[in-house]
């Protein structure tokens, strides 16, 4: 386990899966926390926290294409590949480092054809910590050209409750296009994000909900599943890709970063996989923005952006927590 701390935040970090296991933000004379952490060593699909990778989200029969070969990953969802297969990122136990207060560096080497992917790959994840804003920046290098894709699976609640307050929790995202799911969570389809799903303005989690509820979308996904993908020029004009605030506590969170797109993820399946230190995680309790690159590339006729030998993969993201009570 390792510390980052500032006069506002409180951060625990593990090297089980380069993974945030905790932030404590300074409130109302006390410590509060704001990221759902799941009892150690109970089973945790829901990941909590942990960098997922080498790919996020699901790969439609496991099979990538590179340079006009096909890749077969490994199929650890039924017919599909999900979040790196099961040896990815999250479930590896990276080399850590504390670098100095406000760093700390992860690091992670993974052997060509793991779980299907080419290439022998030497992958970091640094988390540093300046003022209210937590950062990480990804890096990979590979010496055989290959997919890559990761982001930190953190689901948060600033109220503190995770009980389920989160979906009380207005939330904005500079997006216009949302990806469609079919059967199994899979990507179909780039549609405008409208309805239940326009969050260009502040909208209450909850009322988003009740508006989709005859959308087959909010059915699948017992909620929000989808990946929002980031209009650039709202970003810019905004100064963040999404914005996650509590009434209850005031907090608000910004996230900032230069990957393309996000999964708003309500966690609708969390009561059937999470334990919390308060009991069994219940729907609702938490919710993760996962910022990341877009899912299925391959299935959605998105350039998936290949690494090569000789260059470096990099994204980076950032979570600012202030009061505005």
């Amino acid at each position: 386990m390792f510390i980052l701390a500032s006069e506002n935040l409180r951060v625990a970090l593990s090297d089980l899966g380069a993974a945030i296991e905790a932030v404590k933000v300074k409130y109302d004379g006390g410590w509060l926390d704001v990221a759902m952490s799941p009892i150690e060593g109970t089973t945790n699909f829901a990941m909590a926290g942990r960098t997922v990778g080498p790919c996020c989200g699901r790969v439609r029969g496991g099979e990538i294409g590179i340079d006009g070969k096909t890749w077969f990953l490994s199929k650890n969802e039924g017919d599909n590949h999900i979040h790196g297969g099961p040896h990815g990122c999250a479930l590896q136990v990276w080399e850590g480092e504390q670098l100095s207060p406000a760093h700390v560096r992860f690091t992670l080497e993974l052997p060509d054809g793991l779980d299907g992917y080419p290439g022998n790959r030497r992958m970091t994840a640094d988390y540093t910590l300046e003022g209210d804003a937590l950062r990480v920046a990804y890096a990979a290098e590979s010496d055989a050209p290959t997919w890559v894709d990761m982001t930190n699976h953190v689901y948060w609640d600033l109220s503190g409750r995770f009980d389920g307050a989160a979906l009380d929790q207005t939330l904005e995202v500079a997006a216009r296009r949302v990806v469609r799911n079919g059967a199994g969570h899979l990507p179909e389809r780039v549609a405008d994000a409208a309805g239940c799903f326009d969050f260009t303005r502040p909208v209450r989690l909850r009322d988003a909900l009740d508006a989709g509820r005859d959308d087959d979308q909010i059915a699948l996904g017992r909620g929000f599943n989808n990946a929002f993908i980031f209009d650039p020029d709202m970003v810019d004009a905004r100064g963040f890709a999404a914005r996650l605030r509590s009434p209850a506590t005031g907090l608000t969170l910004t996230l900032a970063t230069d990957q393309p797109a996000a999964v708003l993820y309500t966690g609708g399946f969390l009561g059937d996989q999470t334990v919390l230190p308060t009991g069994p995680a219940s729907p609702g309790c938490a919710v993760a923005i996962e910022a990341q690159g877009a899912p299925d590339p391959f299935r959605l006729g998105i350039d998936p952006g290949i690494l090569r030998p000789g260059e470096t993969w990099r994204r980076w993201i950032a979570w600012r927590i202030m009061c505005k009570k």
